[in-house]
């Protein structure tokens, strides 16, 4: 065997070790990424699992639109499907957009804002949001790691061949992100 025959069988080696190498670092931050989204999946599907709990404390002190209601539950329904990140991140965004109309709305009805019923929901909102917030942010760490990878050279040529393609950031309009006044108590009134 010559020494040029040598050479390129190590080259050749070399080329495959590397390319399985930074195959498997593609697929786990692919993986990563995917297991990132189911988290902030499942802290969602939490938030959902409120609203029955708003309608019916809602139901019970006002007249409130059977609308927007309707509305509520079409979009549970609509939430619960697959669908991509930025489809998924519209769907949410038009959720908290409801949510907000039925706590502004509240504010009208001083006995629901009392109502102890409707302080446990305010709380287990806000715990929720919380959650979402940070399922969030690990979330586009693995998309910001992801990506990174992906458009790195060489990286970027195998990921082509693979179909591996650069993916979203999810951004949702959490209650807590705006001024929304979640907080109905007024605690200069009502010291404890």
């Amino acid at each position: 065997m010559s020494v040029v025959t040598i050479i390129i069988i190590i080259l050749l080696v070399a080329l495959v070790g590397y390319i399985i190498f930074i195959f498997n670092k593609i697929v786990k931050a692919s993986n990563m990424n995917f297991e990132a989204f189911s988290n902030v999946d499942s802290v969602l599907k939490k938030r959902f699992d409120l609203i029955p709990n708003l309608e019916q404390v809602v139901k019970g002190y006002t007249q409130y639109e059977k609308t927007t209601l309707e509305d509520i539950t079409e979009m549970r329904t609509r939430l619960s499907e697959k669908m991509t990140v930025s489809n998924r991140q519209k769907e949410e965004d038009k959720f908290s957009a409801l949510i907000k109309d039925i706590v502004v709305t509240v504010e009208n009805y001083p006995d629901l804002k009392a109502s102890e019923n409707f302080l446990q929901f305010q709380q287990a909102l806000v715990k929720v949001e919380e959650e979402i917030e940070l399922a969030r942010r690990y979330y586009n760490g693995t998309t910001r790691n992801y990506n990174a990878l992906i458009q790195k050279f060489p990286n970027n040529i195998l990921a082509a061949i693979l179909g591996y393609s650069k993916r979203s950031f999810f951004e949702v309009d959490l209650l807590t992100r705006e001024n929304v006044q979640i907080n109905f108590e007024d605690r200069r009134k009502n010291p404890r």
